[in-house]
């Protein structure tokens, strides 16, 4: 009788085990399918929506990384100002600005009076030389320019 009592605690056990498991198995299912429903999303605070694009965004995490040591936006530190700057200030092109991120030395050795000048007003040594792609100066380009 005692084995009996314990077979079928057993298999109701066993029973039991896997019921649970199906139903959680269920549930996973309907969330995978149905990704948040019902659940709140608070409005933005002021302040903490980001209006910049994907681009610019990426451009952010770029100057925050490489620029913001000597560079502000919309003020100068040791190094000019950067918000506007292509748009504002006299760049030979579009494509100069690109080489002087990348390669501000060869501008140098090549005697180019707008890096010397930038040079002589802000009174440094130091030339930009970063392994930007063309996407990611375009990506900072979008930024500084917001």
């Amino acid at each position: 009788m005692k084995t009996i009592i314990n077979k079928i605690l057993l298999i109701s056990g066993i029973f039991l085990m896997l019921s649970i498991g199906i139903v959680f198995l269920a549930f996973d299912q309907i969330n995978m399918q149905q990704p948040g429903c019902a659940t709140f999303i608070p409005p933005p605070i002021c302040g903490t929506q980001s209006f910049l694009s994907e681009k610019a965004t990426e451009g952010r995490a770029l100057f925050n990384a490489n620029c913001a040591a000597c560079h502000k936006l919309d003020k100068k530190m040791t190094d000019p100002s950067l918000r506007g700057l292509v748009q504002n200030k006299p760049y030979p092109s579009k494509a100069y600005f690109y080489e002087y991120v990348r390669n501000e030395q060869k501008l140098h050795d090549e005697k180019d009076a707008y890096a010397k000048a930038i040079n002589d007003e802000y009174n440094y040594d130091f030339s930009h030389q970063f392994n930007f792609t063309d996407i990611e100066v375009e990506q900072l380009l979008e930024y500084i320019a917001k």
